[in-house]
């Protein structure tokens, strides 16, 4: 193709972009990746440039990380509109040519208004790596006796504010393995997701200890916040209160350092749900209301906070709140509301909403309202795939569709919910789990149940579960 381009009159300067333009549009080869070969470029190669661009040999970008980023938006990695800078400098066109329709679909909002803020782009000379200026003593000039010292050095003070420890490939790296983390979360163990959290959260406090610019600073604080939150939701689902405490503590203090409210968000988040499980349902009921007060548009929905709030009434049989807060969420639940996108972590997926009103409502004496919910979240959680479901959700909507039928005066139907369960064995479970099983153990021996062989049958099954759940 080159030789062909070459005998019709294209320069070498011009050859390049020919090339990308016939490889996107008669090979149906993505943007970044044809550029990359018009350039002539390996991706280790491609790697190693975008780093002398940045004027860091040691930026961190790697060849991986660009395969990464042109398997995207079908797999991959995002590319930040940071990065795409720089590769066009690398492959000497504009950051606009290296995006095409699907990746336009996928980009977020703010980065759409940019790629339409700017003019349309137009093919650049590469540029050549960027070599640092030597070192230089500073000498102060002698003020004339009518200038005085005031502001001397002033430039030199202000210059170290471009000083950087950090850069946007190391961010973006941070921000990636927290939004694959926050995915993972429903198919992998606990523990391995929270050591894998604490290595981001290791990395971000030793990055801060440096220089960075300030929205650069903030970017860490909010990394910094989300992880913590993070760790502390999956410490409580172990049974780990008194160390998710002290780790939402530590994401609140990121938090007003960052000044964010979508972060304040996601700490608040945290904070109602491992004081629900550790036994403080009116502080989860405020912590959740709280949150709500930080408006963030869409990104992370008022549905789970509002449930959070119902949920944390419910401890306390405060049935008022409980039904206020249930309508208001039926106001703004939206049935095809998945649990998608960078916030999916703290954005539940419908069949733990429903399951979440259900167990307000039955803790306020509306068994026939929380069966239903209990339904609907059962139905919602075997539409599922597999990789998208909390494996959790399918002993605890047992457990407590079985406590209805309780409610209900109906034993048999509340053992036909958790036998399936209890004969397949019930495993390591989150510590809400073992705690559901102990609830039900405890309703059956009551007065009600205490005299029918098949309650006693069954609690005495539901606490060897228990016992046998620890995670």
């Amino acid at each position: 193709m080159r030789d062909r381009l070459a005998g019709l009159g294209f320069t070498q300067e011009a050859i390049p972009a020919q090339v990308a333009k016939n490889l996107i549009v008669e090979c149906r080869i993505p943007p970044r990746t044809a550029w990359r070969l018009a350039s002539e470029l390996s991706l280790d190669v491609a790697a190693h440039q975008y780093n002398a661009v940045t004027g860091d040999p040691r930026a961190g970008m790697r060849g991986t990380r660009i395969w990464e980023y042109e398997q995207w938006p079908e797999r991959g990695v995002r590319p930040t509109i940071a990065a795409l800078r720089v590769l066009a400098q690398v492959y000497g066109t504009g950051w606009k040519c290296l995006l095409g329709l699907r990746d336009l679909e996928q980009l977020p909002a703010k980065d759409l208004a940019e790629y339409h803020a700017e003019a349309d782009p137009v093919a650049v000379a590469a540029a050549e790596p960027h070599v640092p200026p030597p070192a230089r003593a500073v000498a102060r000039v002698e003020a004339r006796p009518d200038e005085g010292e005031f502001g001397a050095g002033a430039l030199d003070d202000a210059i170290l504010l471009t000083r950087t420890n950090v850069d946007d490939v190391q961010l973006d790296d941070l921000w990636s393995d927290l939004d694959f983390l926050g995915g993972a979360y429903t198919r992998t163990t606990p523990d391995s997701i929270l050591a894998q959290l604490a290595v981001i959260e290791e990395r971000t406090t030793a990055l801060l200890k440096g220089r960075q610019r300030p929205k650069q600073t903030q970017d860490l604080l909010l990394i910094g916040a989300k992880s913590s939150a993070m760790m502390a939701w999956i410490a409580g689902d172990l049974g780990r209160y008194r160390l998710a405490r002290e780790l939402n503590s530590a994401a609140w203090l990121y938090t007003q350092y960052a000044d964010d409210f979508l972060a304040r968000r996601w700490v608040r988040t945290s904070q109602a749900r491992v004081a629900f499980w550790a036994g403080n349902g009116i502080e989860s009921a405020k912590l959740a209301a709280d949150a709500l007060s930080y408006h963030v548009g869409g990104r992370l929905t008022d549905a789970p906070l509002i449930l959070a709030e119902a949920r944390g009434w419910s401890s306390v049989q405060a049935e008022r709140q409980v039904l206020d807060a249930i309508a208001r969420w039926t106001v703004v639940e939206n049935p095809d509301l998945g649990a998608g996108g960078e916030d999916r972590f703290f954005n539940i997926t419908k069949d733990r909403r429903h399951y979440m009103a259900g167990t307000s409502l039955l803790s306020v004496g509306q068994a026939s309202a929380a069966l239903r919910e209990f339904t609907t979240a059962r139905e919602a959680f075997e539409k599922m795939s597999l990789e998208d479901r909390w494996e959790a959700m399918d002993p605890m909507i047992r457990i407590d569709t079985g406590r209805a039928h309780l409610r209900l005066d109906d034993l048999e139907g509340a053992a036909a919910q958790v036998e399936p369960l209890l004969n397949a064995g019930v495993g390591k479970q989150p510590d809400m789990v073992r705690a559901m099983l102990k609830l039900m153990a405890t309703e059956l021996s009551g007065p009600r149940w205490r005299s029918a062989t098949t309650a006693r049958n069954l609690a005495e099954a539901l606490l060897a579960a228990h016992a046998s759940a620890r995670p």
